[in-house]
């Protein structure tokens, strides 16, 4: 029997609630979405469960140190007196944390790892998930945050059969483990940042698709997950160039080709963080499957262009998404007039059906309607062609 998203703010509700599930016998999976009270939970209910949620919303650090708060810390005791656990998930992001709840982590088949990501060394949290004598199963939500000083892509002791990750990058795939699994490595984000080495794309591609045994790899939880290659330098800037000599978006673009292929039944991709131009459109056609039909772009940049160069020169595309950031209103009549010159020019491939732009508006009320008079002025130009063409505002 499981109970999804007990929640609380009244401490007489969760005393009514402690009653009610302390008289069900037959209870051992729950799952604390939020509250204030998981350690009452935990503390009556704790030593019969099999699994356990706790949501990533417990999770509360000291910002610079990352120390646990007090009421992060009782969580996390508690958590460790339940013994028999066999499932859980937990948004634990240092080997600290991990600690606190060692004595439930014995019995562990299935972990996944939920917590927002922090940076932090990467190689002692490694080796006490290695050191788990019954884990088969493990979903790290946030590996990219992760630095590793070490590889363990040949350790003996690996016992993991499936491994997926949220956000993961090159320098993680290239040092874990994957020979043990029995699937294929699965994400939902492969970031790609400025620290990105051309020989850790090729290093991690060649752990991904020749030491897994399972022979390939899920870009996220199902077959042809769109959400999957992100271009990143930090938070305010997009990627322009990597920290080694030749370590180019292209050349990364280029590297990233056995993980692409790997990907089995790939149709849709969505790359972003790039200021797209010719260079780019071309390493990206080299490299992209015929198997993918659907390509989104996003980026700060984007010009008409890269975008007929790329719809040239993938004859099998049928839809192509284009974002960019949010214009304001001069630059957005231009990217709009843009947007209608390329589809009327595209009206030659026969495969192109649908061609999209995404341009997300500002806040600015002015600013919205600014935008939806200057496409207003487009839209009866795109009657009768027989390409598809929306904006989105």
């Amino acid at each position: 029997m499981e109970v999804v998203g007990l929640t609380s703010q009244d401490s007489r509700d969760v005393g009514l609630q402690l009653v009610q599930l302390a008289g069900l016998p037959s209870l051992t999976s729950i799952s604390l979405l939020e509250g204030d009270c998981p350690t009452q939970f935990l503390n009556i209910l704790g030593t019969r469960l099999t699994a356990l949620h706790l949501d990533a919303s417990y999770r509360q650090v000291q910002p610079r140190t990352q120390i646990p708060t007090a009421a992060w810390r009782a969580t996390l005791q508690h958590a460790a007196r339940c013994m028999a656990l066999q499932s859980l998930t937990i948004p634990c992001d240092t080997d600290k944390e991990l600690g606190m709840v060692a004595p439930a982590l014995q019995q562990l088949r299935r972990l996944r790892l939920n917590g927002p990501g922090v940076a932090v060394d990467g190689d002692a949290v490694v080796e006490r998930l290695l050191a788990l004598p019954h884990l088969t199963s493990l979903t790290w939500d946030s590996a990219y945050a992760h630095a590793f000083q070490r590889s363990y892509a040949t350790s003996a002791c690996c016992r993991w059969k499936e491994l997926g990750f949220g956000l993961v990058g090159p320098h993680q795939l290239a040092r874990l483990p994957l020979h043990s699994l029995a699937s294929p490595v699965a994400w939902q984000y492969l970031v790609v940042d400025k620290r990105t080495s051309v020989a850790e794309v090729q290093a991690a591609a060649h752990n991904a698709t020749q030491r897994c045994p399972a022979g390939g790899v899920w870009g996220g939880a199902e077959r042809g997950c769109s959400r999957l290659l992100h271009f990143k330098a930090s938070r305010s800037r997009g990627f322009k160039r990597g920290a080694g000599e030749g370590d180019t978006p292209p050349a990364l673009l280029r590297a990233l080709r056995p993980l692409l292929v790997a990907v089995p039944g790939l149709t849709q991709l969505a790359v972003g963080g790039l200021a797209w131009d010719a260079e780019l459109v071309q390493a990206l056609g080299e490299v992209l499957p015929r198997t993918c039909t659907t390509l989104e772009l996003r980026g700060r940049t984007f010009t008409v262009g890269a975008a007929v160069q790329l719809a040239l020169s993938l004859p099998w595309l049928q839809e192509l998404y284009l974002a960019t950031m949010a214009l304001a209103p001069a630059a957005f009549m231009a990217y709009a007039s843009g947007v209608a010159t390329l589809a009327g020019g595209l009206h030659v491939r026969p495969c192109l059906r649908r061609l999209r732009a995404l341009q997300p508006v500002r806040a600015d009320g002015v600013a919205h309607d600014r935008h939806m008079e200057g496409w207003g002025e487009h839209r009866a130009h795109l009657a009768g062609w027989p390409v598809e063409v929306t904006v989105q505002l």
